[in-house]
């Protein structure tokens, strides 16, 4: 008797050990199954003959699709629980990918199929971060990207995996491998059990909110975000394309987006110690900045191997300008619209930057091609970075530099 309640008591002890284990496994293989389509979705569909301004109205979806279901999934896992709405999002997500490649080259069917999977898979990583911020506030030894970090590799590992097996099955199989690393998000959470109970938080106010964001700096700030995401979706969106017109490989493709997701890693500890040293709006201009000399050098290039080293640009472009927007909006926010905050900072990245950005590069590929495409962007986003430049570095400071101790960025 006594060995078998040594045995559960262990086995319950292995669980708790082992959670958070779990939960970086599904950081690594949620994003796994993002790199298997998102950079590719166009590519394929350019494949099908579909005109540019078609492709960026159907890559849009997703995100349009984000923008109108997000507070709903929000209410939904209020009520029944953000990681029984996840396990329901992962599995019906992972069955619609395996229906898309039958759309053949119908447009409509296409976008028909985009619209519903969005439903179920957009809201998979936005719950995963909610769920991981549950559990960093349960227990205040983990950090954010003590889990946040694993997306990085993740991302890697399906650029990789697919890259290397379209030349032998086709570029349908993204959506094979898409597939099955959600299967694989949840298997790691199968027996996942939130630390904190969420469900039973009284409602905030939000009166004055509205107010206090438009008098505010926030406004401007988010405006920023939203024309760096314009310019940055060119490169997120149609750098398959482009890789595809200078003549790169399938392998060639997946090792570039290999590299854009590892060149993060180090920025994670980079980006912690700039934002000690300076406002985190300082370190963003530095990151819109590189973004506008990344876009230029992709339409200076022809050769497919020297996109491998234009990518490891990603941890400065991508991983500085997200955590700083965070770390910016954080500082900015009172404490009871702090989440409200971060769900702006969404909006505006992942949705209207990603919206406008699909529809309006796709018109220009149409219109220009796609070289043209990375040179009009980076006009933009540099302007941009000159506008920010003036209104972040020469502005007043955000908080006492002796106060800023961004705990969430240490691995």
């Amino acid at each position: 008797m006594y060995m078998v309640i040594k045995k559960i008591c262990n086995s319950s002890y292995m669980i708790t050990k082992f959670r958070n284990y779990f939960l970086r496994l599904a950081f690594l293989f949620g994003f796994a199954s993002l790199a298997s389509w998102m950079p590719m979705l166009n590519l394929w569909m350019d494949q099908k003959s579909i005109t540019g301004s078609s492709i960026g109205l159907l890559s849009a979806i997703p995100w349009i699709v984000m923008l109108a279901v997000q507070p709903f999934v929000g209410m939904l896992a209020d009520k029944y629980g953000k990681i029984l709405l996840l396990r329901i999002s992962l599995i019906l997500s992972s069955l619609l990918f395996l229906i898309i490649p039958f759309a053949a080259n119908n447009i409509t069917a296409i976008a028909f199929l985009i619209t519903i999977l969005s439903i179920f898979n957009t809201p998979v990583l936005a719950l995963l971060d909610s769920i991981t911020l549950d559990e960093v506030e349960a227990d205040e030894n983990m950090g954010y990207t003590h889990f946040r970090f694993w997306g990085a590799p993740g991302y890697a590992l399906g650029a990789l995996v697919t890259g290397n097996l379209i030349p032998g099955f086709g570029m349908d199989v993204l959506f094979y491998t898409s597939s099955g690393f959600l299967v694989l998000t949840w298997l790691a959470l199968l027996n996942f059990k939130p630390l904190l109970n969420t469900s039973n938080r009284k409602d905030l106010s939000f009166e004055g909110m509205g107010k206090f964001i438009t008098k505010g700096a926030i406004l401007l700030f988010l405006t920023v975000i939203t024309i760096v995401s314009v310019g940055q979706s060119a490169i997120n969106f149609f750098l398959t394309i482009y890789l595809k017109e200078i003549g790169s490989t399938p392998q060639n493709t997946g090792i570039v987006l290999g590299v854009q997701a590892i060149s993060e890693l180090p920025f994670y500890f980079i980006g912690g110690w700039l934002l000690r040293k300076m406002e985190p709006s300082k370190v963003v201009v530095i990151a819109i900045f590189f973004t506008a000399v990344r876009l230029f050098l992709y339409s200076f290039n022809n050769n497919p191997q020297a996109v491998v080293f234009i990518e490891t640009m990603n941890g400065i472009t991508w991983t500085l300008l997200w955590i700083s927007c965070v770390e910016f909006i954080d500082k900015k926010m009172p404490a009871k619209w702090r989440t409200t905050g971060q769900s702006l900072l969404w909006a505006a990245y992942f949705g209207a930057g990603a919206i406008i950005g699909n529809m309006f590069s796709g018109i220009l590929y149409e219109q220009v091609g796609i070289k043209k495409v990375f040179v009009i962007n980076g006009i933009i986003i540099l302007i941009t970075s000159i506008m920010a430049y003036y209104f972040f570095f020469k502005s007043k400071p955000e908080t006492d530099s002796s106060t800023m101790k961004p705990k969430l960025w240490i691995p």
